[in-house]
C-alpha cells in the first residue's frame, strides 16, 4: 500500500500546475526562438534579393572584346610554358598587371560618375541623394564580392 501511495505522490508531483507552467514557458521560448530564426533567414534572403536586383543593372567588368583579348593572351602564354617557362610567367605577370590597371580605371570611372550625380550642386533633392546612396551601396557590394 505504501508503494502505491508513493507512486501516486510521484505522479502528482510530475503533473503539478507548476510543472505545466514551466513546460509551457519552455515551449513558448522555443517557439519565439524559432520565429526569430525564421525572421532572420527571411531578412537575409530579402537583403540578398535586393542587392541582386540592384546589381542587375551593373555593367560587366570587361566588354566582351576586352575579355576575349585577355583570354587569348592567356592561352598564348599558357601554350608557350613548356618551351619557355620563365618568359611565360613574366608574360602572365604583365597580363595580370594589365587587367588590374583596367579594373582600377573602370572602378575609378564608375566612382567619378557616382560622385557627379550627387555633387552636381546644392539644389539636389533628397530622392536624388537616396538614389545615389543606393548606387554606392550596389557599387560597394560589388567591390566586396571580388575574389582575390
Amino acid at each position: 500500500m505504501d508503494e502505491n501511495r508513493e507512486k501516486q505522490m510521484d505522479m502528482d508531483v510530475e503533473d503539478t500546475p507548476r510543472d505545466e507552467v514551466e513546460r509551457e514557458e519552455r515551449d513558448q521560448i522555443e517557439q519565439n526562438e524559432r520565429r526569430a530564426e525564421q525572421r532572420r533567414e527571411e531578412n537575409v534572403a530579402q537583403t540578398r534579393t535586393s542587392v541582386d536586383t540592384e546589381n542587375e543593372g551593373l555593367e560587366p567588368l570587361f566588354e566582351d572584346e576586352s575579355a576575349k583579348k585577355f583570354r587569348s593572351r592567356w592561352l598564348v602564354i599558357q601554350g608557350k610554358f613548356v618551351d619557355d617557362p620563365r618568359d611565360s610567367v613574366k608574360q602572365a605577370d604583365d597580363l595580370v598587371a594589365d587587367i588590374i590597371k583596367n579594373v582600377t580605371m573602370s572602378f575609378a570611372d564608375r566612382r567619378m560618375s557616382l560622385e557627379k550625380q550627387w555633387n552636381s550642386g546644392e539644389n539636389i533633392s533628397t530622392e536624388d541623394m537616396r538614389v545615389a546612396l543606393k548606387r554606392y551601396r550596389a557599387f560597394f557590394e560589388r567591390l566586396l564580392t571580388l575574389e582575390s
